[in-house]
């Protein structure tokens, strides 16, 4: 192997880690918030808050980084699918943050209110978001069309979830006009992880690109909110 090529070789390894790294941030980021929520602990949600500027230095460093690769190592076929699905995939990754820091900021509104209910099913959602999230970013630096697939799969799941969800705070809302706010706060959190899992499903379906060459809708198009 020339010198140019396993230079290159070894800055592919290095984007692979800062994904690793970048993902591993923002899973945390929506543990953290979401834990913030259930234990109504404004500290952690006031940290899951400022490591938004972590996700974003990442997001610089990888693109630099695959802007770099594109410029002097003029990838081809499978290599440039692999830096351009990068470039995607770290949008993604900090918009998942957003949604972090979202849910992060309604555990602050709430960190007082007395839960109509005990908080059970959103951790269920965000364990199951969560664990789509750690496929899909492992899917791409791994080369696994089998972790795709269980990304892709684990979606409907998420989806029903997030219908009972919803229905069960109308009908809270409903019954009781005291419960408004607080009912329409747990609905955007649903709402956060719902995305979340549909910006883990983006990367999936990047990476069923990378490695097959042909880009698709693997998941099923839906409307939920």
């Amino acid at each position: 192997m020339s010198g140019t090529r396993m230079h290159f070789v070894e800055e592919l390894e290095s984007l692979r880690r800062l994904l690793l790294q970048m993902g591993s941030v923002a899973d945390s980021m929506v543990l953290n918030a979401v834990d913030a929520l259930t234990t109504q602990d404004t500290e952690l949600a006031e940290q899951v808050i400022r490591r938004d500027d972590e996700v974003d230095m990442l997001d610089l460093k990888i693109e630099a980084l695959c802007m770099r690769l594109i410029a002097l190592q003029q990838p081809l076929a499978r290599d440039l699918r692999l830096v351009g699905t990068a470039l995607k995939v770290i949008t993604d990754l900090e918009r998942i943050g957003d949604h972090a820091v979202d849910i992060a900021k309604i555990a602050r509104k709430l960190a007082r209110d007395t839960f109509y209910k005990q908080l059970v099913d959103l951790p269920h959602m965000a364990d199951r978001v969560r664990n789509m999230l750690h496929n899909a970013v492992h899917a791409l630096v791994e080369q696994d069309l089998a972790l795709v697939n269980q990304v892709i799969q684990a979606d409907d799941a998420v989806d029903d979830i997030f219908h009972k969800l919803r229905e069960e705070l109308h009908t809270a809302m409903g019954r009781d006009s005291g419960l408004v706010v607080q009912a329409s706060y747990l609905l955007f959190v649903a709402h956060h992880l719902e995305r979340i899992a549909d910006h883990a499903v983006n990367i999936a379906e990047r990476v069923h690109y990378v490695e097959t060459g042909s880009l698709e809708q693997l998941a099923k198009s839906h409307k939920t909110f």
